[in-house]
């Protein structure tokens, strides 16, 4: 998924944007006329509208409060800063996805949502998030903590209680989900298991799963994300499941499959009795797939779809994983062809009414 960056002198706006002005029709909007579209599709779930935050300020080109009056839950993308997400929060969206799980976490906790002067109103009795009332999402699990997409990264989410992992895959060339947002090994994120860079991106489509997992390890730090660290001792977690499981490294690529049962490692008796709340949030957490595009001109290839899916079937996950994508077609076979699973549309610009048609 995409990364949306804000500045403090936008908060105004995301506050009063629906200020002043009656709501114009629903049915004049082209993002609630998709949205209305797919819901109509929908045998089991509703689908979900996944905008960037870029696209809720006045002038973006999506009125949040038309979709949530249309009854559309929305969660926005990807949203990095406290007075952001205390805005968004005031807003009455759905969720929020962050690279910063940490942050997030305090947003929803000190959140007053009915302004009686005392916090927490979206938490639960035990004071983890209420996924009822909120979807707070890892965004690569926790990609300004940890490098994206990791173990590691997903043991912090879980370390902040995230109500849901969100979550990148491509398939390898013997067609298993494994976690990249991108179709190509980057050297600016991965390297050689002995330690030597790679000279060129490599495309995971052209390797199998395990010589992808024998022979990279994805553990190098953005220099855009200062807060960033592979520090092993930090993530004793995904140190221990690596071990066990016989994973090269905690950084090695993991398996859509994997990752299920890294979350689900987590809420043993052992793990239960060492912190009950952590416990019970990974035993209850849920998932948010992303179906990765390998061009914004290609397609989702129907292999891919149904090898996640067959990856969610055979966890039990199906109550608890969305699978979401920016391509329409790939929303609409969700619904078609694996309705029990929950789908998420992704938005990075505007709707259009074309769009519309083709969802139809």
């Amino acid at each position: 998924m995409r990364t949306a960056s804000f500045t403090c002198h936008v908060l105004a706006v995301f506050l009063c944007a629906c200020a002043g002005r009656p709501p114009a029709p629903p049915t004049d909007d082209p993002t609630v006329r998709l949205m209305d579209t797919l819901r109509a599709h929908a045998r089991t779930h509703a689908p979900v509208c996944s905008p960037s935050a870029a696209l809720l300020q006045p002038g973006g080109g999506i009125d949040l409060e038309r979709l949530q009056a249309a009854g559309h839950p929305v969660i926005v993308w990807t949203v990095n800063d406290l007075p952001t997400m205390q805005a968004l929060l005031r807003r009455g969206v759905n969720g929020i996805i962050s690279d910063r799980p940490d942050l997030l976490a305090r947003a929803v906790r000190d959140f007053d949502a009915n302004g009686d002067g005392t916090p927490g109103d979206l938490l639960d009795a035990d004071g983890l998030i209420d996924p009822k009332r909120f979807d707070a999402q890892g965004h690569r699990g926790a990609r300004n903590l940890r490098p994206e997409n990791t173990l590691p990264a997903f043991e912090a989410a879980l370390d902040h209680h995230m109500t849901t992992l969100e979550l990148d895959t491509v398939l390898t060339a013997d067609g298993v989900p494994v976690l990249s947002h991108d179709p190509d090994l980057s050297p600016t994120k991965c390297r050689h298991a002995d330690g030597s860079p790679l000279s060129a991106p490599i495309p995971i489509a052209t390797l199998t799963v395990a010589r992808l997992q024998a022979t990279f390890v994805c553990d190098r730090l953005l220099a855009d994300r200062p807060e960033q660290t592979n520090d092993r001792a930090l993530s004793p977690e995904a140190v221990a499941f690596a071990a066990r499981t016989g994973l090269p490294d905690p950084y090695t690529v993991p398996t859509l499959g994997q990752v299920f049962a890294f979350a689900a490692a987590q809420t043993d008796a052992a793990h239960a009795a060492r912190d009950p709340l952590r416990a019970r949030n990974a035993r209850r957490v849920r998932f948010n797939v992303e179906l990765k595009q390998t061009s914004v001109k290609t397609d989702i290839a129907p292999a891919h779809l149904a090898a996640v899916a067959r990856d969610i079937n055979d966890a039990g996950l199906a109550t608890r994983a969305d699978v979401q994508s920016f391509d329409l077609r790939a929303v609409r076979s969700v619904q078609e062809n694996h309705p029990g699973l929950r789908p998420v549309l992704l938005l990075q610009t505007r709707p259009t009414a074309a769009g519309g048609k083709a969802a139809e």
